[in-house]
């Protein structure tokens, strides 16, 4: 199975799950498509160091259901635990843990498109995380990609998996990645009764500018093509990318 990842196009290869279109653009190269952007420049006078303020910014910055696209609602829980962190275990299932000691502040919001028609429903997830430092921002980068590695088959919550994850990340100015530091893009099949019989998309994106990282999951989504799913979750993305610039990005 082949992965597009950040660049600009090819077979992202969805071939154990629903039908995806032979060619499909990244998140990373839909988000360039205006042209480059500038290299964000990070104001560390700008940069919050306590946790509530930490906090502020990552809830101003995280898309909700507007950010995807007309017809989106929230989906319950509509916002995630500030004092939670999701982590991998060695057995390959995602369990909440208390928030590390590199990370000042971390939110999530969690949307839906409702099934309609010959649609299944879509599944979609913001999150920001603000750490310490870009460093450790970075290595938050460097483990995401480890775990597809580690753990291609996840186990999401009681009744819902993933399967058969590729991963590749980018560094600005390769593979189509012309907005963020470094940009990190998955693909797999998700699975979860509650949507029916059959697997259906599993795609995220994630990017990392200076000390913030963005990430925004997309799931199911049966009878759409992959393509159109992926310029749902660019546009959520790019968006929030928006927001920390203004927020954090040294003034000229």
């Amino acid at each position: 199975m082949l992965l597009a990842g950040c660049s600009s196009s090819g077979d992202a290869g969805h071939r154990t799950g629903p039908s995806a279109s032979s060619a499909v653009t990244s998140p990373a190269a839909q988000r360039g498509t205006a042209g480059p952007a500038t290299r964000f420049t990070v104001d560390p006078a700008r940069v919050p160091t306590t946790p509530s303020a930490a906090l502020g910014l990552v809830r101003a910055v995280t898309a909700g259901p507007d950010s995807y696209g007309p017809g989106y609602v929230k989906r319950p829980p509509y916002e995630s635990d500030p004092a939670a962190w999701p982590a991998l275990g060695t057995d390959c299932v995602w369990r909440q843990e208390p928030l590390p000691g590199d990370v000042l502040a971390t939110f999530t919001r969690h949307s839906r498109l409702p099934a309609a028609g010959s649609k299944g429903e879509v599944r979609a997830a913001a999150t920001v995380t603000l750490h310490r430092t870009a460093a450790q921002a970075d290595q938050e980068m460097a483990e995401t990609l480890e775990e597809a590695l580690r753990c291609p088959d996840q186990q999401l919550r009681a009744t819902e998996r993933i399967s058969g994850l590729n991963s590749i990340g980018s560094g600005y100015g390769t593979n189509g990645d012309t907005s963020a530091d470094d940009c990190l893009i998955e693909m797999g099949t998700y699975d979860d009764p509650a949507l029916g019989k059959g697997s259906t998309y599993y795609l995220w994106d994630q990017v990392r500018l200076g000390p913030v990282t963005i990430a925004v999951v997309v799931e199911g989504g049966k009878g759409f093509a992959q393509g159109d799913l992926l310029t749902v979750q660019a546009r959520a993305v790019a968006g929030m990318e928006t927001k920390v610039r203004t927020e954090l990005g040294a003034r000229k």
